[in-house]
């Protein structure tokens, strides 16, 4: 197992486990250049394993949820 995929993972699971130090310490023995790709696996690997659990109409409520927040932050401060 390689060693991106092998920290992504081990982020993954942190997060899973609402670990917020663990994964500031995993990323934080990565060398700059590797930090951006493991973190793209951790989100992938996490989007996969939310759309294996969970229902597709629940997966759905979450990617409305997030396009949500997103819209809300680049439209804060911003009047309409």
């Amino acid at each position: 197992m390689n060693q991106y995929l092998r920290t992504a993972a081990l982020i993954t699971a942190a997060s899973l486990r609402g670990d917020d130090m663990a994964v500031r310490l995993l990323l934080h023995t990565l060398p700059p250049e590797q930090i951006k790709a493991v973190c793209e696996g951790s989100v992938l690997a996490m989007a996969g394993l939310v759309r294996e659990a969970l229902c597709p109409e629940a997966v759905q409520l979450a990617v409305d949820e997030a396009q949500k927040l997103a819209h809300e932050a680049a439209t804060e401060g911003n009047p309409r």
